[in-house]
């Protein structure tokens, strides 16, 4: 059986010569299944290349939500750091207040404060803690009852922002209405020296190596240095008070308070004599038992020392 064919005609238009092409059946099927799979293979490229296109577009806009939200997230890293940091120097600040003003502390029996309106008109005597003693071989001795006494000593950090915004409250309350107490608490440093060379509490005796009860702070500064009143108060002492602490200063501000300036070289003022907040009172030295110029600071309540860096606002 013959295949079938079909016969194509090619009519040229200038031409009156008609050109006859005959195609077989096979052939054209063929050929048709070839063009078939051809657009088919067309299509799903075409329809691939979109799909790739949309993720690839996708994971752009994703790779830049990606940039953005890091970007944010610095942001409120930064901004947590800058508020934690805030409520650091909040809780810092509070403290300090609160270790000046004895604000509402029932646990603690010391209130820096007016108990009886006025303070009595005698003359204020320099207060020791019950029996304590001040030449340098009973510091020993010393530490133990210092150390008991210090279970009265200033409230820890509280470090909770509501606490802080509630202190501050009562702070600024009890500020403007107890100006007189802020006067004639300590609160600046006794000289412009910035260097503590030993702090407040337990440390090496650099003599005997033994471990002691340090009652103040001691400032690094030059022979000569000038040292300064903390606060309004009055002067009840100058002299050589014990073979330890060599010439000294002591204030009363009254309430309890005093503070006390060691080893010093010579001394501005005198008994009796009252001083402000800044005015220079004596200058620093070597005297008593020392290994160096420098100024040892101590402020005590009631006799009891305290830590003086908690009377330290600047």
């Amino acid at each position: 059986m013959a295949s079938k064919s079909y016969t194509v005609l090619i009519v040229p238009e200038r031409s009156a010569h008609v050109r006859r092409v005959k195609i077989p059946q096979h052939t054209l099927l063929q050929g048709t299944l070839a063009v078939i799979a051809l657009l088919g293979v067309a299509t799903f490229m075409v329809v691939h290349y979109c799909f790739i296109f949309g993720q690839a577009l996708e994971n752009r806009v994703l790779k830049e939500e990606n940039v953005t939200l890091k970007s944010r997230l610095r942001v409120v890293q930064d901004e947590i750091a800058r508020i934690d940091g805030t409520l650091q120097r909040i809780d810092q600040f509070s403290t300090r207040i609160r270790a000046i003003t004895q604000l509402h502390d029932p646990d603690r029996n010391l209130a820096i404060g007016p108990l009886s309106g006025e303070p009595n008109d005698r003359t204020p005597e320099v207060m020791y803690a019950q029996g304590e003693r001040i030449e340098y071989e009973d510091e020993v001795a010393d530490s133990n009852m210092a150390l008991r006494l210090l279970d009265s000593s200033l409230d820890k950090l509280e470090g909770e922002s509501v606490r802080q915004e509630t202190n501050l409250r009562q702070l600024s309350d009890i500020c403007a209405e107890q100006d007189a107490i802020l006067t004639n608490t300590p609160s600046i440093r006794p000289t412009h020296s910035k260097l503590l060379t030993s702090g407040f509490g337990l440390r090496l005796d650099p003599y005997t190596d033994h471990q002691v009860m340090h009652k103040g702070i001691d400032f690094a500064a030059d022979q000569g240095a000038e040292v300064v009143a903390p606060a309004d108060g009055v002067v009840i002492f100058v002299g050589t008070r014990g073979s330890g602490y060599g010439k000294t200063v002591v204030i009363d501000h009254g309430y309890g308070v005093q503070t006390h300036f060691a080893h010093l070289s010579a001394t501005s003022v005198e008994v009796g004599k009252s001083v402000k907040r800044g005015q220079v009172i004596a200058q620093v030295g070597n005297t008593g038992r020392t290994t160096g110029a420098h100024l040892h600071y101590e402020v005590r309540f009631n006799g009891i020392p305290q830590d003086p860096e908690k009377f330290v606002l600047e």
